[in-house]
Protein backbone atom coordinates (compact mmCIF):
# COMPACT_ATOMS: atom_id res chain seq x y z
CA UNK A 1 0.00 0.00 0.00
CA UNK A 2 1.55 3.86 -0.55
CA UNK A 3 0.40 6.03 1.59
CA UNK A 4 2.10 9.48 2.36
CA UNK A 5 3.78 8.03 5.35
CA UNK A 6 5.14 4.77 2.95
CA UNK A 7 6.76 6.96 0.54
CA UNK A 8 9.34 8.24 3.15
CA UNK A 9 12.44 5.98 2.20
CA UNK A 10 12.63 4.68 6.00
CA UNK A 11 9.43 3.11 6.09
CA UNK A 12 10.95 0.31 3.89
CA UNK A 13 13.10 -0.52 6.22
CA UNK A 14 10.58 -1.02 8.78
CA UNK A 15 7.81 -3.30 5.92
CA UNK A 16 11.15 -5.61 5.35
CA UNK A 17 11.90 -5.41 8.80
CA UNK A 18 8.39 -6.99 9.75
CA UNK A 19 8.44 -9.76 6.89
CA UNK A 20 11.57 -10.49 8.10
CA UNK A 21 10.45 -11.45 11.60
CA UNK A 22 7.17 -12.86 10.99
CA UNK A 23 8.55 -15.46 8.82
CA UNK A 24 11.69 -16.06 10.99
CA UNK A 25 15.72 -16.78 10.27
CA UNK A 26 15.51 -20.40 9.00
CA UNK A 27 12.69 -19.23 6.35
CA UNK A 28 14.90 -16.31 4.97
CA UNK A 29 18.31 -18.09 5.39
CA UNK A 30 16.56 -21.05 3.33
CA UNK A 31 15.08 -18.67 0.42
CA UNK A 32 17.70 -15.66 0.39
CA UNK A 33 17.93 -16.22 -3.51
CA UNK A 34 14.25 -15.20 -4.00
CA UNK A 35 15.04 -12.23 -1.86
CA UNK A 36 17.93 -11.78 -4.28
CA UNK A 37 14.97 -12.31 -7.84
CA UNK A 38 12.75 -9.98 -6.04
CA UNK A 39 15.50 -7.00 -5.27
CA UNK A 40 16.35 -7.23 -9.22
CA UNK A 41 12.60 -7.34 -10.07
CA UNK A 42 11.59 -4.10 -7.75
CA UNK A 43 15.00 -2.08 -9.44
CA UNK A 44 13.72 -3.82 -12.75
CA UNK A 45 10.28 -1.83 -12.41
CA UNK A 46 11.75 1.44 -10.88
CA UNK A 47 13.64 1.60 -14.22
CA UNK A 48 10.94 1.38 -16.08
CA UNK A 49 8.59 3.95 -15.12
CA UNK A 50 12.41 6.11 -14.24
CA UNK A 51 12.41 5.78 -18.15
CA UNK A 52 8.64 6.77 -18.73
CA UNK A 53 9.53 9.58 -16.69
CA UNK A 54 11.85 10.93 -18.95
CA UNK A 55 9.93 9.53 -22.27
CA UNK A 56 6.49 10.43 -21.23
CA UNK A 57 5.21 6.90 -21.94
CA UNK A 58 2.31 4.34 -20.82
CA UNK A 59 3.69 3.31 -18.06
CA UNK A 60 1.76 5.54 -15.81
CA UNK A 61 -1.14 3.16 -16.30
CA UNK A 62 -0.09 0.73 -13.59
CA UNK A 63 -0.37 3.98 -10.96
CA UNK A 64 -3.75 4.50 -12.34
CA UNK A 65 -4.53 0.96 -11.85
CA UNK A 66 -2.95 1.43 -8.66
CA UNK A 67 -5.52 4.05 -7.66
CA UNK A 68 -8.67 2.40 -9.00
CA UNK A 69 -7.74 -0.87 -6.81
CA UNK A 70 -7.73 1.98 -3.52
CA UNK A 71 -10.94 3.61 -5.15
CA UNK A 72 -12.68 0.11 -4.29
CA UNK A 73 -10.65 -0.68 -1.18
CA UNK A 74 -11.94 3.07 -0.13
CA UNK A 75 -15.92 2.62 -0.83
CA UNK A 76 -15.46 -1.33 0.61
CA UNK A 77 -13.83 -0.19 4.16
CA UNK A 78 -16.75 2.87 4.44
CA UNK A 79 -19.68 0.75 3.42
CA UNK A 80 -18.64 -1.63 6.19
CA UNK A 81 -17.74 1.23 8.68
CA UNK A 82 -21.62 0.89 8.74
CA UNK A 83 -22.12 -2.18 9.78
CA UNK A 84 -20.90 -2.33 12.98
CA UNK A 85 -24.05 -2.42 15.73
CA UNK A 86 -25.79 -0.21 13.63
CA UNK A 87 -23.44 2.60 14.38
CA UNK A 88 -20.54 4.05 12.82
CA UNK A 89 -17.13 2.41 12.92
CA UNK A 90 -14.88 5.70 12.43
CA UNK A 91 -11.88 4.01 12.38
CA UNK A 92 -12.96 2.19 9.61
CA UNK A 93 -14.22 4.59 8.18
CA UNK A 94 -11.25 6.99 8.53
CA UNK A 95 -9.50 4.12 6.77
CA UNK A 96 -11.54 4.25 3.84
CA UNK A 97 -11.34 8.09 3.83
CA UNK A 98 -7.87 7.12 3.88
CA UNK A 99 -7.70 4.88 0.51
CA UNK A 100 -9.95 7.18 -1.29
CA UNK A 101 -7.53 10.29 -0.65
CA UNK A 102 -4.51 7.97 -1.68
CA UNK A 103 -5.98 6.96 -4.79
CA UNK A 104 -6.92 10.94 -5.73
CA UNK A 105 -2.59 11.30 -4.77
CA UNK A 106 -1.73 8.71 -7.33
CA UNK A 107 -4.65 9.18 -9.92
CA UNK A 108 -3.75 11.35 -13.03
CA UNK A 109 -5.19 13.87 -13.43
CA UNK A 110 -4.68 15.72 -16.64
CA UNK A 111 -6.89 18.65 -15.32
CA UNK A 112 -4.69 19.68 -12.19
CA UNK A 113 -1.24 18.29 -13.56
CA UNK A 114 -0.69 16.69 -10.36
CA UNK A 115 -0.10 20.13 -8.47
CA UNK A 116 -2.70 19.49 -5.45
CA UNK A 117 -1.05 15.88 -5.18
CA UNK A 118 2.31 17.47 -5.30
CA UNK A 119 1.89 20.03 -3.11
CA UNK A 120 0.60 17.52 -0.25
CA UNK A 121 3.48 15.30 -0.75
CA UNK A 122 5.88 18.35 -0.08
CA UNK A 123 3.56 19.20 2.84
CA UNK A 124 3.98 15.70 4.29
CA UNK A 125 7.47 15.77 3.65
CA UNK A 126 7.84 18.99 5.45
CA UNK A 127 5.65 17.96 8.65
CA UNK A 128 8.01 14.87 8.50
CA UNK A 129 10.99 16.29 8.22
CA UNK A 130 10.41 18.89 11.40
CA UNK A 131 9.16 15.89 13.57
CA UNK A 132 12.01 14.03 12.83
CA UNK A 133 14.27 17.00 14.06
CA UNK A 134 12.57 17.70 16.83
CA UNK A 135 12.32 14.12 17.99
CA UNK A 136 16.05 13.42 17.49
CA UNK A 137 17.14 16.86 19.54
CA UNK A 138 15.12 16.31 22.11
CA UNK A 139 15.45 12.76 22.70
CA UNK A 140 19.53 12.55 21.80
CA UNK A 141 19.13 8.88 20.94
CA UNK A 142 21.67 6.59 18.68
CA UNK A 143 22.41 8.60 15.46
CA UNK A 144 20.26 11.48 16.01
CA UNK A 145 22.77 13.41 14.01
CA UNK A 146 22.17 10.96 11.35
CA UNK A 147 18.05 11.54 11.79
CA UNK A 148 18.66 15.34 11.97
CA UNK A 149 20.36 15.29 8.37
CA UNK A 150 17.64 12.95 7.10
CA UNK A 151 14.97 15.37 8.51
CA UNK A 152 17.15 18.52 6.81
CA UNK A 153 16.98 16.65 3.04
CA UNK A 154 13.29 16.13 4.09
CA UNK A 155 12.92 19.62 4.09
CA UNK A 156 15.03 20.41 1.06
CA UNK A 157 13.27 17.99 -0.87
CA UNK A 158 9.55 19.26 0.15
CA UNK A 159 10.76 22.72 -0.85
CA UNK A 160 11.90 21.55 -4.24
CA UNK A 161 8.42 19.53 -4.85
CA UNK A 162 6.75 22.59 -4.07
CA UNK A 163 7.91 25.02 -6.24
CA UNK A 164 7.76 22.60 -9.32
CA UNK A 165 11.90 22.70 -9.50
CA UNK A 166 13.76 20.37 -10.90
CA UNK A 167 10.98 18.66 -11.87
CA UNK A 168 6.98 19.48 -12.68
CA UNK A 169 4.71 18.57 -10.48
CA UNK A 170 3.50 16.03 -12.82
CA UNK A 171 6.33 13.52 -11.92
CA UNK A 172 6.33 14.21 -8.16
CA UNK A 173 4.29 10.64 -7.44
CA UNK A 174 5.67 8.21 -9.98
CA UNK A 175 9.18 9.55 -8.98
CA UNK A 176 8.15 9.15 -5.23
CA UNK A 177 6.83 5.35 -6.12
CA UNK A 178 10.17 4.86 -8.40
CA UNK A 179 12.26 5.68 -5.17
CA UNK A 180 10.42 3.67 -3.22
CA UNK A 181 11.28 0.82 -5.28
CA UNK A 182 14.62 1.34 -5.78
CA UNK A 183 14.90 1.72 -2.25
CA UNK A 184 13.20 -1.59 -1.11
CA UNK A 185 14.90 -2.98 -4.32
CA UNK A 186 18.44 -2.21 -2.97
CA UNK A 187 17.61 -3.56 0.50
CA UNK A 188 16.45 -6.70 -0.75
CA UNK A 189 19.73 -7.56 -2.53
CA UNK A 190 21.46 -6.65 1.04
CA UNK A 191 19.04 -8.76 3.18
CA UNK A 192 19.71 -11.80 0.63
CA UNK A 193 23.43 -11.32 1.24
CA UNK A 194 23.03 -11.17 4.78
CA UNK A 195 20.32 -13.82 5.38
CA UNK A 196 23.02 -16.66 3.37
CA UNK A 197 25.12 -16.23 6.78
CA UNK A 198 22.34 -16.96 9.36
CA UNK A 199 23.30 -19.96 11.41
CA UNK A 200 20.24 -23.06 12.88
CA UNK A 201 19.36 -21.17 15.83
CA UNK A 202 19.87 -17.58 15.41
CA UNK A 203 17.32 -15.13 15.76
CA UNK A 204 16.49 -12.25 12.56
CA UNK A 205 17.30 -9.49 14.66
CA UNK A 206 21.59 -10.20 14.34
CA UNK A 207 21.19 -8.78 10.79
CA UNK A 208 22.10 -4.93 10.55
CA UNK A 209 18.77 -3.78 9.21
CA UNK A 210 17.10 -4.83 13.16
CA UNK A 211 20.43 -3.33 14.91
CA UNK A 212 20.25 0.27 13.23
CA UNK A 213 16.84 1.59 14.05
CA UNK A 214 15.59 2.45 17.45
CA UNK A 215 16.74 5.02 20.02
CA UNK A 216 19.14 1.96 21.16
CA UNK A 217 20.20 -0.86 19.91
CA UNK A 218 17.77 -3.62 20.00
CA UNK A 219 17.75 -6.98 22.42
CA UNK A 220 21.07 -8.89 22.68
CA UNK A 221 20.94 -11.21 19.73
CA UNK A 222 23.67 -13.76 21.85
CA UNK A 223 20.86 -16.22 22.92
CA UNK A 224 19.62 -19.83 21.76
CA UNK A 225 16.52 -19.24 19.22
CA UNK A 226 14.91 -22.52 18.18
CA UNK A 227 12.35 -22.65 15.34
CA UNK A 228 9.16 -21.63 15.98
CA UNK A 229 6.92 -24.82 17.60
CA UNK A 230 4.69 -26.67 15.74
CA UNK A 231 2.72 -27.09 18.64
CA UNK A 232 0.24 -24.85 20.45
CA UNK A 233 1.94 -23.64 24.29
CA UNK A 234 -1.00 -24.43 26.98
CA UNK A 235 -1.16 -21.07 28.08
CA UNK A 236 -1.51 -17.77 26.19
CA UNK A 237 0.89 -14.89 25.66
CA UNK A 238 -1.22 -11.86 27.21
CA UNK A 239 0.29 -8.20 26.58
CA UNK A 240 -1.53 -6.24 29.68
CA UNK A 241 -1.63 -1.81 28.72
CA UNK A 242 -2.57 0.48 31.20
CA UNK A 243 -2.90 3.59 28.85
CA UNK A 244 -2.15 6.76 30.64
CA UNK A 245 -5.86 8.19 30.33
CA UNK A 246 -6.83 4.81 31.67
CA UNK A 247 -4.76 4.29 34.44
CA UNK A 248 -5.75 7.15 36.86
CA UNK A 249 -8.10 10.19 36.90
CA UNK A 250 -7.47 12.69 34.76
CA UNK A 251 -8.02 16.55 34.41
CA UNK A 252 -9.59 17.70 30.70
CA UNK A 253 -6.95 17.63 28.23
CA UNK A 254 -6.53 16.72 24.38
CA UNK A 255 -7.27 13.10 23.81
CA UNK A 256 -4.97 11.91 21.51
CA UNK A 257 -1.70 13.38 23.52
CA UNK A 258 -3.85 11.39 26.84
CA UNK A 259 -3.93 8.35 24.25
CA UNK A 260 -0.86 8.21 23.28
CA UNK A 261 1.48 10.16 25.43
CA UNK A 262 0.80 11.14 28.57
CA UNK A 263 -2.03 12.34 30.64
CA UNK A 264 -1.98 14.67 33.67
CA UNK A 265 -3.92 14.36 36.67
CA UNK A 266 -6.01 16.97 39.13
CA UNK A 267 -2.45 16.85 41.32
CA UNK A 268 -0.67 18.20 38.01
CA UNK A 269 1.44 14.61 37.99
CA UNK A 270 2.22 13.31 34.29
CA UNK A 271 0.73 9.50 34.00
CA UNK A 272 2.61 8.07 30.97
CA UNK A 273 0.72 4.54 31.19
CA UNK A 274 2.46 1.03 31.66
CA UNK A 275 2.81 -2.31 29.36
CA UNK A 276 3.42 -5.80 30.63
CA UNK A 277 3.51 -9.04 28.84
CA UNK A 278 2.12 -12.63 30.60
CA UNK A 279 3.81 -15.71 28.98
CA UNK A 280 2.89 -19.22 30.24
CA UNK A 281 1.98 -18.06 33.95
CA UNK A 282 5.21 -18.40 35.09
CA UNK A 283 7.24 -15.37 32.73
CA UNK A 284 6.18 -12.14 33.75
CA UNK A 285 7.62 -8.72 31.49
CA UNK A 286 7.00 -5.56 33.55
CA UNK A 287 9.77 -2.90 33.71
CA UNK A 288 10.21 -0.60 36.19
CA UNK A 289 12.55 2.53 37.13
CA UNK A 290 13.38 1.15 40.98
CA UNK A 291 12.94 4.69 42.52
CA UNK A 292 9.57 6.23 40.84
CA UNK A 293 10.89 9.51 38.43
CA UNK A 294 9.59 12.63 39.24
CA UNK A 295 7.68 13.39 36.15
CA UNK A 296 5.69 16.74 37.00
CA UNK A 297 5.39 19.50 34.46
CA UNK A 298 8.14 21.35 35.10
CA UNK A 299 11.02 18.98 34.64
CA UNK A 300 9.42 15.88 32.60
CA UNK A 301 11.93 17.13 29.94
CA UNK A 302 14.90 16.84 31.20
CA UNK A 303 14.15 13.01 31.70
CA UNK A 304 13.26 12.57 27.95
CA UNK A 305 16.94 12.23 26.65
CA UNK A 306 17.27 8.37 25.39
CA UNK A 307 20.93 8.71 26.19
CA UNK A 308 22.60 5.95 28.53
CA UNK A 309 23.72 8.94 30.74
CA UNK A 310 20.00 9.49 31.04
CA UNK A 311 19.50 5.57 32.45
CA UNK A 312 18.46 5.05 36.03
CA UNK A 313 18.21 1.76 38.31
CA UNK A 314 15.67 -0.64 37.42
CA UNK A 315 13.28 -3.36 38.67
CA UNK A 316 11.38 -6.82 36.98
CA UNK A 317 7.93 -6.96 39.09
CA UNK A 318 7.34 -10.65 39.45
CA UNK A 319 3.14 -10.94 38.74
CA UNK A 320 0.56 -9.53 37.37
CA UNK A 321 -0.70 -9.87 40.48
CA UNK A 322 1.57 -8.00 42.11
CA UNK A 323 1.69 -5.09 39.96
CA UNK A 324 -2.40 -4.79 41.04
CA UNK A 325 -1.46 -5.18 44.14
CA UNK A 326 0.92 -1.70 43.69
CA UNK A 327 -1.43 0.48 41.10
CA UNK A 328 -4.34 -1.06 39.32
CA UNK A 329 -5.43 -3.42 36.71
CA UNK A 330 -4.57 -3.07 33.19
CA UNK A 331 -7.67 -1.15 31.24
CA UNK A 332 -6.39 -3.98 27.89
CA UNK A 333 -5.14 -6.66 27.21
CA UNK A 334 -4.26 -8.78 23.97
CA UNK A 335 -3.70 -12.52 23.90
CA UNK A 336 -1.71 -14.13 21.35
CA UNK A 337 -2.40 -17.98 21.47
CA UNK A 338 0.59 -19.38 19.41
CA UNK A 339 4.07 -18.26 20.42
CA UNK A 340 7.53 -19.26 20.51
CA UNK A 341 8.04 -20.17 24.38
CA UNK A 342 11.27 -21.64 24.76
CA UNK A 343 12.75 -18.48 22.54
CA UNK A 344 11.02 -16.38 24.62
CA UNK A 345 12.90 -17.81 27.85
CA UNK A 346 15.98 -17.98 26.93
CA UNK A 347 15.95 -14.43 25.53
CA UNK A 348 14.56 -13.02 28.53
CA UNK A 349 17.28 -14.54 30.78
CA UNK A 350 20.19 -12.27 28.64
CA UNK A 351 18.38 -9.50 28.76
CA UNK A 352 16.53 -9.36 32.61
CA UNK A 353 20.51 -9.29 33.91
CA UNK A 354 20.38 -5.73 33.10
CA UNK A 355 17.31 -3.85 34.94
CA UNK A 356 18.75 -0.42 33.58
CA UNK A 357 15.88 2.01 32.57
CA UNK A 358 15.33 4.48 30.60
CA UNK A 359 12.20 6.58 30.46
CA UNK A 360 12.37 6.68 26.16
CA UNK A 361 15.02 4.21 25.05
CA UNK A 362 14.58 1.38 27.28
CA UNK A 363 10.87 1.68 28.80
CA UNK A 364 8.13 -1.20 29.89
CA UNK A 365 7.03 -0.70 26.13
CA UNK A 366 10.00 -1.45 24.71
CA UNK A 367 10.68 -4.11 26.45
CA UNK A 368 7.37 -5.71 25.75
CA UNK A 369 7.94 -5.32 21.52
CA UNK A 370 11.51 -6.58 22.18
CA UNK A 371 10.15 -9.78 23.97
CA UNK A 372 7.07 -9.89 21.50
CA UNK A 373 9.18 -9.91 18.63
CA UNK A 374 11.27 -12.71 19.97
CA UNK A 375 7.75 -14.84 20.99
CA UNK A 376 6.23 -14.25 17.38
CA UNK A 377 9.51 -14.14 14.89
CA UNK A 378 8.76 -17.38 12.55
CA UNK A 379 5.10 -17.77 13.08
CA UNK A 380 4.16 -17.35 9.58
CA UNK A 381 7.29 -19.52 8.79
CA UNK A 382 4.99 -22.46 7.52
CA UNK A 383 2.46 -20.53 5.31
CA UNK A 384 2.84 -20.60 1.48
CA UNK A 385 3.45 -17.24 0.50
CA UNK A 386 3.09 -15.46 3.71
CA UNK A 387 5.60 -12.79 2.83
CA UNK A 388 3.19 -11.78 -0.18
CA UNK A 389 0.00 -12.04 1.39
CA UNK A 390 1.73 -9.48 3.86
CA UNK A 391 2.23 -6.84 1.02
CA UNK A 392 -1.46 -7.23 -0.17
CA UNK A 393 -2.85 -6.97 3.51
CA UNK A 394 -3.92 -3.03 4.69
CA UNK A 395 -3.11 -4.08 8.30
CA UNK A 396 0.53 -5.11 7.93
CA UNK A 397 0.97 -1.93 5.69
CA UNK A 398 -0.68 0.07 8.82
CA UNK A 399 1.36 -1.56 11.13
CA UNK A 400 4.56 -0.75 9.74
CA UNK A 401 4.04 2.65 10.03
CA UNK A 402 2.97 2.48 13.75
CA UNK A 403 6.36 1.28 14.62
CA UNK A 404 8.17 3.49 12.23
CA UNK A 405 6.63 6.47 14.10
CA UNK A 406 7.46 4.24 17.50
CA UNK A 407 11.24 3.95 16.46
CA UNK A 408 12.13 7.16 15.14
CA UNK A 409 10.22 8.74 18.44
CA UNK A 410 9.83 6.08 21.68
CA UNK A 411 7.49 3.22 22.45
CA UNK A 412 4.50 4.62 24.56
CA UNK A 413 1.59 2.65 25.91
CA UNK A 414 -0.79 3.74 23.83
CA UNK A 415 1.25 2.74 20.80
CA UNK A 416 1.66 -1.02 21.79
CA UNK A 417 -1.87 -1.41 21.98
CA UNK A 418 -2.25 -0.32 18.85
CA UNK A 419 0.60 -2.34 17.31
CA UNK A 420 -0.37 -5.82 19.32
CA UNK A 421 -3.84 -4.97 18.27
CA UNK A 422 -2.85 -5.11 14.44
CA UNK A 423 -0.19 -7.65 14.89
CA UNK A 424 -3.08 -9.66 15.84
CA UNK A 425 -5.08 -9.04 13.15
CA UNK A 426 -1.72 -9.58 10.73
CA UNK A 427 -0.89 -13.29 11.86
CA UNK A 428 -4.18 -15.02 12.83
CA UNK A 429 -6.43 -16.17 9.98
CA UNK A 430 -8.90 -13.83 8.90
CA UNK A 431 -11.64 -14.13 6.82
CA UNK A 432 -11.83 -13.86 3.13
CA UNK A 433 -10.38 -10.41 1.84
CA UNK A 434 -12.05 -10.81 -1.47
CA UNK A 435 -14.28 -7.23 -2.23
CA UNK A 436 -17.33 -9.08 -3.05
CA UNK A 437 -17.13 -11.37 -0.26
CA UNK A 438 -16.79 -8.49 2.31
CA UNK A 439 -19.59 -6.87 0.90
CA UNK A 440 -21.97 -9.73 1.22
CA UNK A 441 -20.64 -10.32 4.60
CA UNK A 442 -21.03 -6.83 5.31
CA UNK A 443 -24.75 -6.88 3.74
CA UNK A 444 -25.71 -10.18 5.25
CA UNK A 445 -24.69 -7.94 9.06
CA UNK A 446 -26.51 -4.76 8.26
CA UNK A 447 -29.32 -7.08 7.62
CA UNK A 448 -29.34 -9.08 10.80
CA UNK A 449 -28.94 -5.50 12.59
CA UNK A 450 -31.75 -4.33 10.84
CA UNK A 451 -34.22 -7.17 11.90
CA UNK A 452 -33.04 -6.73 15.17
CA UNK A 453 -33.63 -3.59 15.78
CA UNK A 454 -37.35 -3.46 14.03
CA UNK A 455 -38.37 -6.89 16.64
CA UNK A 456 -39.27 -5.25 19.90
CA UNK A 457 -41.31 -2.57 17.81
CA UNK A 458 -43.15 -5.80 15.87
CA UNK A 459 -43.73 -7.42 18.95
CA UNK A 460 -45.43 -4.21 20.77
CA UNK A 461 -47.64 -3.86 17.61
CA UNK A 462 -48.99 -6.97 18.32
Amino acid sequence: MLTLSSVHPELRGYVIKLIFLLTGAQVLRRRWSWLALGGVALLLLCALILYDIGSDGLLSVPLDMLAILFIIEGLVQMFLALTKEMLIDWLTMLKGMGFLFIAFLIFDSPQDNNDVSAVLFGVAFFADGVLRIAAALVLRGARWRKRCITGIVELILSILIISNWPFHHHIAVPLCFALLLFSIGIHLLLMARQARLLTEDSSVTVLPLFKAGGLRRWHSSHYSHPPFPAEMPTQPLTVYVWTPIGSGVVREGYRLIDRYIAAVDHNGVISTGHAAMEAGGDLYISHYPRDEIDRDSSNFRAVLRASEQNDVAGRFLPSLAVEVVEWCRPDKQVHFPRYNQEALKNYWQRYSADSAYNLTARNCSSTVIQALDVAIEGILAQQLYAGFRLFIDPNFWLLGVIRGRAEAVTWTPGLVLDYVRLLKRVIEPQPSQLWPLRLWQGLRLRHALWQKKRAPSRSVVK
